[in-house]
């Protein structure tokens, strides 16, 4: 509760004053989704880092990485369409809704196939493969399901509905570590298995209750002129999510489990920053939207950087107090990593400012620059989390250089972001694309 207020006059500054009734409820509800969210997810994060081993955490952690960068590819970004229709055509859920399930089945395959070439790769004799495409079936076809029915429920201004189911399936996820904790089941094997059937559970829920009644219907020519967006903002997601996932499986392969599960839990945390901003940057980019096509003046990018940063870097240290208060509350593991957690003080604000910037450029309709940024800050961060690796195997070194590593990819974002894409003027292709806008909202936790 102590965001709300700050975000509260900071999106009445974002649009001049000009909130409507309504759109404050809605942001109330995209608000209260994920504040209830973020409770949730820390009640799940804290459980399952003490009913698991430091090193079976840390493989748990990068498998579930792997998954949700898979479950990007899983229906090859059709769900884009699928909300851009809700949002304007809710006529035609049912012609969308058939084209992504159409789209899934034809994905599911190349996820599997993906999915069984990294097991080989990386993780054998660190987790059976049941139980890593346990995992990975949990993120791609469950939790890709639950997000489907929250996105397709925004769309339709069922923000309430939508922020209830982001707060049910956290809610699950909660209950299913705390029996496992309860139950003292620490192999990873039962675990995936729980973890899929919780995910499994919420998610045919989700589907029966809450999804829109209407009629799926056959119509590729209708798709057909979605394919080629919806391929674009899959290719963006999978790359924003490498570049902000795939660094736990990278410390996995080359520092080992121990580093890795260190590492995970750290930047779970960091992670948890960034929730309490979703809700306002999904209300921001639609005001970006509505003004643009206005032809108002939508220049607030360095005022939102301020607001970010300094709510990731309040929300870092709260985190630092608390969990000085009560170490034993949080279990060996989570004390043991978050004794370097005050050494991570600037990477959260970094990487929040970089995920702004994606979310900008998506409100802008840049999606070209959007995939060249997120594919070049991909591949930099590995490069550099990969030389830090090899100069030091000490944790405590490499979290302090690790706030130059962010600092970097922030000053390469910002450059391209401000710089070359929003600088220049917008030629015919921005027409272009103006008319063909596809609706992207992430609710991954």
């Amino acid at each position: 509760m102590v965001f709300q207020p700050l975000f509260q006059k900071a999106s009445l500054a974002m649009v001049n004053a000009g909130l409507t009734a309504q759109r404050a409820r809605d942001y109330s509800s995209l608000f209260t989704g994920q504040l209830g969210r973020l409770v949730f997810s820390l009640i799940y994060f804290i459980t399952l880092a003490k009913a698991l081993s430091l090193e079976n955490f840390g493989v748990f952690a990068t498998t579930s990485a792997i998954g949700i960068v898979l479950s990007r590819v899983m229906g090859f970004g059709f769900i884009s369409p699928l909300y851009r229709i809700a949002t304007v055509r809710p006529r035609l859920i049912g012609v969308y809704t058939t084209g992504y399930l159409a789209a899934a089945a034809v994905s599911l395959p190349l996820v599997l196939l993906i999915a069984w070439s990294l097991h080989a790769l990386l993780y054998t004799g660190l987790i059976t493969l049941a139980a890593f495409l346990a995992v990975i079936l949990a993120e791609v076809v469950c939790w890709r399901t639950l997000e489907m029915t929250i996105i397709v429920n925004h769309g339709i201004n069922r923000f309430l509905v939508g922020s209830s189911l982001a707060i049910a399936g956290g809610a699950m996820k909660a209950a299913a570590a705390l029996w496992a904790y309860s139950q003292d089941i620490a192999d990873l094997e039962t675990w995936a298995l729980l973890y899929l059937c919780s995910n499994a559970v919420v998610a045919v829920v989700a589907l029966m209750f809450f999804y829109p009644r209407m009629r799926l219907r056959w119509a590729p020519k209708a798709w057909a002129g979605r394919a080629r967006d919806a391929i674009g903002v899959s290719a963006a997601e999978v790359l924003f999510y490498i570049q902000a996932e795939m660094d736990k499986v990278l410390v996995l392969a080359l520092g080992g489990e121990m580093t890795a599960g260190l590492y995970a839990i750290i930047m779970r945390i960091v992670d948890l920053t960034a929730m309490p901003l979703r809700a306002f940057s999904t209300m921001m980019i639609q005001w970006i939207m509505h003004a643009r096509n206005e032809g108002k003046d939508t220049n607030i990018g360095w005022k939102v950087e301020l607001l970010v940063a300094a709510t990731s870097t309040v929300a870092l240290l709260a985190g630092v107090v608390l969990l000085s208060l009560a170490p034993d509350l949080m279990g060996k593991n989570i004390t043991t990593a978050t004794s370097f957690l005050a050494l991570f003080l600037l990477v959260p604000a970094f990487r929040n400012i970089i995920e702004y910037h994606t979310e900008l450029l998506y409100a802008h309709e840049r999606m070209a620059p959007r995939v060249w940024l997120l594919a070049g800050l991909g591949i930099l961060k590995g490069a550099l989390l990969a030389l830090l690796l090899g100069l030091t195997s000490d944790f405590a070194t490499m979290a302090l250089w690790l706030n130059a590593v962010f600092f970097v990819l922030y000053g390469v974002s910002a450059y391209v972001t401000y710089r070359k894409v929003l600088g220049a003027p917008a030629g015919p292709q921005a027409v272009s694309n103006r008319r063909n806008t596809s609706g992207s909202v992430p609710v991954n936790d």
